[in-house]
């Protein structure tokens, strides 16, 4: 597998997760998710459960990507600097 499939498959995952985790906040909030591209591949209750079961799939570490279903940050609060 190439550098840049790897890269492309990395970024459909999280692609994936952004666009699905309304969803997946709603149903299932924390809990772990992995996808393979746009694919999901499953859940589980620890991040480690969930490497183990791609792993038993046959994936390797770089096919997949594993998230924890949390909520996101979507404001960044940035102190203003005062000048005298």
């Amino acid at each position: 597998m190439t550098t840049e499939h790897i890269r492309s498959l990395q970024q459909q995952a999280q692609q994936a997760f952004e666009r699905d985790l309304p969803d997946l906040w709603a149903e299932r909030p924390g809990q772990w998710v992995a996808y393979k591209g746009d694919q999901r591949l499953g859940f589980a209750a620890q991040k480690y459960e969930m490497y183990q079961q791609c792993l038993q799939r046959g994936l390797q570490l770089e096919e997949f990507v594993v998230f924890c279903i949390e909520a996101q940050e979507t404001e960044m609060f940035i102190n203003p600097i005062v000048l005298d």
